[in-house]
């Protein structure tokens, strides 16, 4: 294959709204980095199939930049070693993309770690950044694992239950990772991945390709995995959960096989990152266990057109065939004032819970709708951004690049700077007004404009607003700040 094969266009919207529940644990992250690659004086491990099962792709050139610190995020605790790691030089013209949906349970600290670390994760393991997609799919399983176990040093922070005993937090992982024209894909629980698929141009119908399969816990492989850990399986009020095997609240001292355990019925999936309750230590294996499902598939604009992660709030209300006729439906709409596809996805799916007079689920969903070369962003709703993985963004060893990416097509040269919500708990919903005056406003907006190079006129005749609409939660704000750094870029009408 043509190691020089274009990277991907794409169109970007992301929502989620709280639903009717009390706290808000569906978390989305976004982030666009320079692809880096291996430097061609490491190890030839990266050249073959370390299994041996076919042939891999060939290598990427190293680019003519040289030898370049990568624009890392925050340090995060990492349980591999890192002395042998390979170098690493800049890709000169490219990025990659990482989209990911956590639906936490039993709390939001797991899904606040995973959207916080899981990437830093991925991007540590030897082959991540491999021309192999095998040693790919084995980092990306290696990574999610990795994210895992470093939740064992937060446990003790993390809050106790109401009867006093470690935190039972949990989320769900799915992982989409565009390089090139392809698309890694990993996933844990069920958050489900829908790719929308034109077989043939002539005919209008996109079909509905589930990339994902929802780790139930009835699923016969799932059972037998449970079963051969020691674990059960146990249906209660029509569900299947993974059985909490954990001694009587009045139990004091060492727990022995002679323990009398009580069992619990308790998560409703049989994979998700956490749930370090599932730990069972005669096996020293988690019966919730954290390694993910992987796949690769190879991306045609003209033929894959929206690919689409969601939580189980949107997947329970709208079958996958359906959301991607949404989307569909929702480009060939020329009304200006259309919605983003990922808002009329959850506010369909909010309106059907409704209609079941149930109390909706925290619901989110992201549409990345691959574009033809050359697409403008003239006709973007508010609520998208224009992701071009074509290029590569600078980035200054002093930010994290997805703090300042000049990816972001807008429409016109108007900007907001929204201060990232990503440290307040409790997800309720409330008015968010910001603590500064205008004027302390547009001296951040000129201060940040100074610093990479963006011209001063686009400042004018612009407006600046001090507060967001009532109906926007701090977790669509959270969603939408796709750069996952602490401020938020996006653009007006």
């Amino acid at each position: 294959m043509d190691r020089k094969c274009e990277a991907l266009l794409v169109r970007l919207s992301v929502v989620t709204d709280q639903g009717g529940r009390k706290y808000m644990e569906d978390l989305t992250k976004v982030a666009v980095e320079p692809e880096p690659v291996e430097h061609e004086s490491t190890s030839n491990e990266t050249k073959q199939n370390p299994g041996g099962d076919g042939p891999c792709r060939p290598p990427v050139p190293a680019g003519d930049t040289g030898e370049s610190p990568l624009c890392a995020g925050k340090n995060v605790p990492s349980i591999t070693g890192g002395e042998n790691l390979p170098r690493f030089v800049v890709h000169s013209n490219r990025s990659v993309g990482y989209f990911a949906v956590f639906d936490g349970h039993g709390g939001r600290e797991a899904a606040q770690f995973s959207r916080d670390y899981l990437w830093e994760f991925l991007k540590k393991q030897r082959g991540f950044w491999s021309t192999c997609d095998r040693e790919v799919c084995a980092a990306i399983r290696k990574g999610f694992i990795a994210c895992h176990h470093a939740m064992w040093k937060k446990l003790p922070e993390w809050p106790k239950t109401l009867t006093g005993l470690t935190s039972t937090s949990g989320t769900t992982a799915s992982v989409v990772v565009l390089r090139g024209n392809r698309m890694f894909v990993a996933h844990v629980g069920d958050s489900a991945v829908v790719v929308g698929v034109q077989d043939d141009p002539s005919v209008p119908f996109i079909k509905a390709v589930e990339v994902t399969q929802d780790h139930k816990p009835e699923l016969p492989r799932e059972r037998e995995r449970i079963e051969g850990l020691g674990g059960s399986v146990i249906r209660k009020s029509g569900v299947n959960r993974v059985v909490w095997k954990r001694p009587h609240l009045s139990h004091v001292g060492p727990v022995r096989r002679s323990t009398a355990m009580d069992q619990i019925p308790f998560l409703a999936v049989a994979r998700a990152l956490g749930d370090l309750w599932s730990y069972d230590f005669y096996s020293g294996e988690f019966v919730v266990s954290p390694e993910p499902d992987t796949s690769v598939m190879v991306l045609d604009v003209k033929k894959h057109r929206y690919i689409i992660l969601g939580s189980d709030g949107l997947w329970n209300m709208i079958p996958a065939q359906e959301a991607v006729s949404i989307c569909q439906t929702n480009d060939e709409e020329s009304a200006p004032c259309r919605a983003s596809s990922a808002r009329q996805l959850v506010n369909q799916a909010l309106l059907r819970w409704h209609q079941r007079m149930l109390r909706a689920d925290n619901t989110t969903a992201i549409v990345i709708s691959l574009q033809e070369p050359g697409s403008s962003a003239d006709d973007l709703h508010h609520e998208e951004v224009l992701l071009d993985l074509t290029k590569v963004s600078q980035c200054s060893q002093r930010s994290t690049l997805r703090a300042n990416t000049h990816l972001l097509q807008v429409r016109t040269c108007q900007l907001i700077f929204i201060w990232s919500m990503m440290s307040l708990s409790g997800g309720k919903k409330s008015n968010f007004n910001f603590c500064m005056s205008k004027l302390a406003y547009k001296k951040l907006i000129t201060d940040w404009m100074s610093q990479h190079s963006v011209p001063r006129n686009c400042l004018k005749n612009s407006k600046f607003s001090t507060s967001i609409d009532s109906d926007r939660t701090i977790e669509s704000l959270e969603s939408r700040h796709l750069m996952g750094g602490s401020l938020m870029l996006r653009h007006l009408h």
